[in-house]
């Protein structure tokens, strides 16, 4: 399985391989069969809307982007987050600890390096 931070060189290889959907999927997901089904149906009209063309291509690019928003709620990084933003509000951090001054700064890191 890849890691989330490997990239795609080559454009004839998969982004992801039968694992890992697998790895995903397991051990939750799959006891779970409506959900499974679900998670199928989407994908489903996600792939559709993408062979329809270029507005399909952006719809379905917007429910994929909205459903990385939902996931992270889910996250260690959010619960994390979400700690970190319970303190702030007790009063228990240093200026540079707060949320938003540690957030703004990797941010601004990120794009830096993005750009560059």
């Amino acid at each position: 399985m890849k890691k989330t931070t490997d990239t795609t060189s080559d454009r004839g290889e998969l982004i992801a391989d039968n694992q890992t959907w697998i790895n995903i999927l397991e051990p939750e997901l799959c006891k779970d069969p409506a959900a499974v089904e679900s998670l199928a149906r989407l994908l489903f009209v996600i792939k559709k809307e993408i062979n329809s063309g270029p507005e399909g291509v952006m719809r379905a690019s917007e429910v994929l982007s909205d459903g990385i928003k939902v996931l992270y709620l889910y996250t260690n990084a959010h619960r994390a987050a979400l700690s970190l933003y319970l303190l702030s509000l007790g009063g228990e951090l240093k200026p540079q600890d707060e949320p938003l001054n540690l957030i703004s700064a990797a941010v601004e890191r990120g794009q830096k390096k993005r750009s560059a």
